[in-house]
């Protein structure tokens, strides 16, 4: 079935505004973001990416990937459409120049929001040490917090991880997509993330 430009032209402004509700902690301090080579090595992950806020929900797909010098996350539309690329390397954090937009948010927000569900837990200490941002990790999951305010909560397991941004007001949920059948993949983009 082919879809009418208007309907691509919607589902890409509804993208972009899940998108825009990151902009309030843009302006945040930014947290650092751990040593790459604290990072276990992975395979490259295809994820569907659930922004909530407001009552809104938004579909996305992500395409991470991580070897021992740079971790990559693609940020599609669920039809596919490459929206956004990030790239965190030894010099620092950034957006490809071939983005569907303008992100509202630093390549810097964006990639320490990853680092806190990613690295391990001592690496996260590590570049914390030093600076007003702290880790806290117990059974339930993991607290982030800029002078002593809870900043985010990041919880769940490696079927649907939950991140809390209290802050500004999302929840983001991850859930792992199989990469043996598109059209699963595409039927998977609809079912819900359920949390434990």
């Amino acid at each position: 079935m082919t879809m009418t430009l208007s309907r691509l032209v919607y589902q890409a402004g509804l993208i972009i505004a899940a998108l825009l509700v990151l902009a309030g902690c843009a302006g945040q301090p930014v947290a650092t973001v751990p040593s790459l080579a604290t990072l276990p090595e992975m395979e490259t992950q295809r994820q569907r990416l659930t922004f909530e806020h407001d009552d809104q929900r938004h579909e996305m797909i992500g395409v991470l990937r991580h070897d021992d010098k740079a971790l990559r996350l693609a940020i599609l539309s669920p039809q596919g459409q490459r929206l956004l690329t990030l790239i965190h390397d030894d010099s620092g954090s950034r957006f490809l120049q071939d983005a569907a937009f303008e992100p509202p948010f630093t390549a810097e927000w964006l990639a320490s929001r990853l680092s806190w569900n990613l690295w391990p837990a001592p690496a996260i200490d590590q570049a914390f040490e030093s600076n007003a941002w702290s880790l806290q990790e117990d059974e339930t999951g993991r607290t982030i917090r800029y002078r002593q305010r809870v900043v985010a909560r990041i919880s769940g397991n490696p079927a649907c991880t939950l991140i809390d941004d209290v802050e500004a007001g999302y929840r983001l949920y991850i859930m792992p997509l199989s990469d043996s059948n598109s059209n699963s993949d595409t039927d998977q983009t609809a079912a819900p993330c359920l949390t434990p």
